[in-house]
This record gives structure tokens, sequence and C-alpha cells, in this order.
């Protein structure tokens, strides 16, 4: 086609493209037949454009020079694979094995490498413009010089990574594990941390020549470990007290850095703009998450018992509104679920934070007076608000202005 480039891909331009089929029929009778073609002719650039080699074991294949442009490789094993200057524009290479890979000087724009395995492989020079390089693993990757502007990264390990002089203006880097990665004279303007990989940083300017490297060539960082394992719910709690702490204090610059769900310690890792904010903010966390899951937990129960009873007695029990002010009827009563859970919980905390000896506990202890609360909760769930207004009313009696000065206890009070 006059204009194009000769040899590379037109998938570009919209236009359906085949392999070579005698070169595809070469390659499909293994490695070793293959390897032998390319060397008696050296002369010959391989053409396999949109051919479908999922699952091929590709081992030590000889494919520099060759188009792989829109190549489905996903599944596939390419470990120690000659890619260089090969042409891999949109290639699939979904899960595939990459390890030790020779891919200097490749075009790999607009690629799909999600869950690819490229450990230790040669990209330097490559381009990987706008390649989707997803929960990957980069570890000891050499990408110097390479081309990974605007690529999707986030999740992907790129612990002990090089990067000298790479481009990575627009590079989405949310989550990414970097350890000890090379990033010297890098090119960059501005990246993406956040999840979506739309909130630019930074935000009103681009970064000075040499500012990323200084930022984030070693960040100081710390872990959360979740011994007793880390549920779907933790990592959202997590990037939510991160994000109140971005606004509360933004010289911390606290950001999370990478997650790691698997084994028997999962953990998030936090990094922070200065060694002096590490354990002040480390501590901040700690404290953020215990009040947030604890709270979680009140209301998880809550919700637990109202949906245990609608699956046991499902007439009894229907939504009237949906949303953060969640209406619920049970057996005729009609119930504010959001508004009697943090009532209940108000006072709950009045009674908590009051002191062990406090005169208030002289005619019924603390811990009676937080288990009643607690039969209140069950009792809510189950429907049967007048009976835990009444608990609520009687505990007042009780102990005084601990309870009957809190907003909750006129609430409960005035439902009788």
């Amino acid at each position: 086609m006059k204009g194009s480039t000769p040899g590379r891909s037109n998938l570009e331009e919209g236009n359906l493209v085949m392999a070579n089929p005698k070169h595809l029929k070469i390659l499909k009778k293994g490695v070793e037949a293959w390897n032998e073609w390319r060397y008696e002719n050296k002369h010959i650039k391989p053409d396999l454009r949109g051919a479908d080699l999922r699952g091929m074991h590709l081992k030590d294949v000889n494919l520099c020079d060759a188009n792989l442009s829109g190549v489905d490789f996903s599944g596939a094993s390419l470990r120690g694979a000659l890619l260089d200057n090969a042409y891999l524009i949109k290639v699939n290479l979904h899960g595939a094995d990459c390890t030790g890979t020779h891919l200097f000087g490749a075009d790999l724009s607009g690629a799909h490498l999600m869950a690819a395995d490229l450990t230790w492989a040669d990209l330097r020079e490559a381009n990987l413009s706008k390649a989707r390089v997803t929960y990957a693993s980069l570890k000891g990757v050499i990408l110097q010089k390479a081309n990974l502007n605007d690529a999707y990264l986030s999740y992907s390990n790129l612990v002990k990574s090089r990067l000298t002089e790479a481009v990575l203006t627009g590079a989405k880097l949310y989550g990414t594990a970097r350890d000890s990665w090379k990033i010297k004279d890098v090119k960059c303007k501005y990246v993406y941390w956040d999840e979506e990989g739309k909130q630019r940083s930074p935000r009103d300017r681009d970064f000075e020549p040499g500012e990323f490297e200084r930022l984030y060539a070693a960040l100081p960082f710390f872990e959360y470990v979740f011994e007793h394992g880390m549920s779907p719910l933790d990592p959202l709690v997590m990037t939510v007290i991160v994000e109140t702490l971005r606004e509360r204090r933004p010289e911390w610059d606290i950001r999370i850095d990478s997650i790691n769900a698997r084994g028997l310690a999962p953990s998030i890792r936090f990094t922070v703009l200065h060694e002096q904010h590490k354990e002040t903010a480390r501590k901040k966390v700690l404290k953020e998450y215990k009040i947030k899951i604890k709270l979680l937990k009140a209301e998880r129960d809550l919700y637990w018992e109202a949906i245990t009873r609608a699956l046991d007695k499902p007439r009894e029990i229907k939504l009237i509104a949906a949303g953060r002010d969640a209406t619920v009827a049970m057996d005729s009563a009609t119930i504010n679920i959001e508004q009697h859970i943090h009532n209940v919980l108000d006072l709950q905390r009045a009674i908590a934070d009051e002191p062990e000896k406090s005169k208030s506990f002289a005619k019924i202890a603390k811990k009676t007076a937080l288990d009643i609360i607690g039969e209140a909760i069950k009792d809510i769930a189950k429907g049967q608000v007048k009976e835990a207004a009444k608990q609520i009313i009687e505990l007042g009696k009780d102990l005084g202005p601990i309870i009957i000065k809190t907003a909750a206890y006129g609430f409960f009070k005035s439902t009788l």
C-alpha cells in the first residue's frame, strides 16, 4: 500500500492482514525446523501477522526482525526467544512466558501483555507506548531507553527493573512494586498513580528535569501486614484512609505502593515523601484502619442479621427504599437502617469512652452496659425497635448523663 512502511503491520490502518502461509507452516513444524530455516534464509524477514499461536511452545525460537503484529501468543512459552527488532504491534501476550526473552528494539506499541512473565527480559530501546502491561512480572527487566509513553503498568512487578533513560510520560503506575528499580535520567513529564489512571501527577505542571528520579528512586515505605488474612474489603478501606490523609496531610504525599494479597502474610505497602514522616504516617494508618474496621464490623453484624432474617422469613421483610437512607419494613415496623445504626453506635462510643472507674458505673458495670447495647443492636436487626428503646431508656436511668445527654437517647425515647 502506498505510504506504508515496508514490513510493518497495517492493523492500525484497519486493513485485514494474514500471515504468509509458507512461513506459518514451517513454524508449526517446531522450533528446531524453524530455526534451521532461518539460518539458511537469513535474507528473509518472516511474516506471521495475525497468526493464532496460542499456547505454543516456542522456547529459544528465532523471530528476530519478524512481522508479528496482531499475533495471538496468549499462554505461549517464549522463554529465551529471540525477538530483537520484531514488529509486535497490538500483539496478544496475555499470560505468556517471556522469561529471558530478547526484545531489543522491538515494537510492542499497543500490545496486550496482561499477566505476562517478562522476568529478566531484554527490552532495551523497545517501544511499549500504550501497551497494557498490567499484573505482569517485569522483575529485573532491562528497559534502558525504552518508550513507555502512556503504558498501563498498574499492579506490575518492577522490582530491580532498569529504566535508565526510558520515557515514562503518562505511564500508569498504580500498585506497582518498585523496590530497587533504576530510573536514572528518565524522561518523564507526568504519570498517573491512581487506580483509574485519570489523576495526573503533578496535577497542574510537568516534572522538572530529574524531579521524577529524585522523588521516586527510593521513597521511604512501610507495610501493614494482615496477620489473619486480607478480606476483599481491606484494600478499599486502606484506599479511603490514604485519600483522606492525602487531603489532611499533603506534605506526607502518602500513597499505596503495592498490594500483596497472596501467601500467608498478605500486606499493603505505603510510601511517603520523606523519612521523617514515615513513622507518624504508619501509626496514623494503623489507628484509622482499626477504627474503620471496628465501625464496619458493627454495621456488618447488623446488616447480616437483617439479611439472615430476610432469607429465613422473606415475607416478614421488604426493602422500601435503597441507598444510604435505606428503609426496611419488618413485622409492620419501619426502620431506617443507617439512622438506627449510627444512633446505637453513638451510644456505644459514649459508654466506651467513659473511664472504667467513673462514678457513672456505680449502679451498673461498664461491660454490662456495653452488653446491653449489643443486645439492643440485635433487637433492631430483628425489627424490634421498641424493645431496644426500652433497654436503652432503662440503661439511661442507671448511667445518667453518659446516655441522657446524647441525641441518640432522645431519638429512642421518642419511639416509645
